[in-house]
């Protein structure tokens, strides 16, 4: 969605794929003729892998747009050190193209809340920053937010967590699902973001009633 500031992108998955780069193609060219992007690795802080997603993304804007991707690494605000915020908050306050993408949502938004760094997310919009948001990510922002690993993985009472609510600063109540197609279960029901339809009609019985 778009607003005088700057622009939020959300997308679902495949988020780094040859599909994709149109729409990170048109975005980066909003963000001026040289554009300053980061990614936040957040919602992956958590994960042994990090630093190969984080690899990924940053090869893949290089080798499809020839644009540096920094790093704005904050993956854990109980670990991380008052340098290591600061470096990532120096990052964030240049970018004006930020993308933050696979993970957790939950994780994500537990080290989110109340941060400097999600502060700065903020702070950037509302001066013309284009925010990408994908997968884990995309699910934090919601005023609600799905615990998806909890759930799918270790079997919790299907409910919501409350998310980030960036959305409702332009007076919109959303719940993002993405991976909304999702076939990886094969023989069973992985659609609406690994919850499948039984579970889903749940969610869309407890969400809050506006």
């Amino acid at each position: 969605m778009e607003n005088q500031f700057g622009t939020i992108t959300l997308m679902g998955s495949g988020e780094l794929t040859d599909s994709m780069a149109k729409v990170h193609r048109a975005l980066l060219a909003r963000a001026g003729a040289a554009p300053h992007a980061a990614f936040l690795d957040t919602p992956a802080g958590f994960e042994l892998n990090v630093a190969e997603i984080t690899a990924h993304a940053v090869d893949y804007f290089k080798q499809r747009f020839d644009v540096t991707l920094n790093v704005a690494s904050f993956r854990s605000r109980h670990r991380a050190t008052a340098l290591e915020v600061e470096e990532a908050l120096r990052s964030l306050r240049r970018a004006n193209f930020i993308f933050a993408g696979p993970g957790s949502p939950s994780y994500a938004i537990r080290n989110w809340r109340g941060s400097a760094v999600w502060d700065t997310l903020i702070a950037r919009l509302m001066v013309g920053a284009q925010l990408v948001f994908a997968s884990a990510a995309a699910i934090g922002i919601g005023c609600c937010a799905l615990p998806v690993y909890e759930i799918y993985k270790a079997g919790e009472e299907v409910n919501w967590i409350d998310g980030l609510d960036l959305l409702g600063i332009f007076g919109l109540k959303l719940a993002i699902i993405p991976h909304w197609n999702n076939a990886e279960g094969g023989t069973f029901d992985t659609r609406f973001c690994f919850m499948g339809e039984p579970r889903l009609r749940i969610l869309e019985a407890r969400m809050p009633f506006d």
